[in-house]
């Protein structure tokens, strides 16, 4: 039953995030929330509205980083975003996955690492596991894998 519960408050938690709190106009206000949901935010740093979260208190963004508006970041991993990154509109970074060797078809869940001063380009995608380098350009609408 406390398994149950637990479940529930986190996906109510990532429900209130990803929809009331996602189109609320003022950045600071949506931080506030961003952080009392377990977000790391640094100094400098903005998120837009209409960002897509899941496994909020494994995401850590460092300073003046800014994430466009319709970006999902799944964070069920762990995902850390460096300082001075630019991330444009409609960026998918995906934590997680399935085994599809498995007759379960189970959940995989692999960090990924993207460091300081990384643009990644509109409509890109990063997956599991993945280490973006210092420095790296991620083209629009490109697929990482590793």
């Amino acid at each position: 039953m406390r398994n149950k519960l637990k479940v529930l408050c986190e996906a109510a938690g990532l429900w209130i995030l990803n929809n009331p709190v996602a189109v609320i106009p003022l950045w600071i206000v949506r931080r506030f929330f961003y952080r009392l949901a377990g977000v790391w935010v640094g100094k400098g740093s903005c998120l837009n509205m209409r960002l897509h979260l899941q496994g909020a208190g494994g995401l850590t963004i460092g300073e003046f980083t800014h994430v466009n508006p319709g970006c999902l970041l799944d964070a069920r991993g762990g995902l850390e975003i460096g300082d001075g990154v630019s991330i444009s509109h409609r960026v998918m970074i995906l934590t997680g996955g399935h085994d599809v060797q498995d007759p379960g078809f189970r959940e995989v869940n692999l960090p990924i690492s993207i460091g300081n001063h990384v643009w990644i380009g509109a409509g890109a995608t990063v997956l599991k596991g993945v280490t973006v380098g210092e420095g790296a350009v991620v083209a629009a609408g490109a697929v990482v894998t590793k």
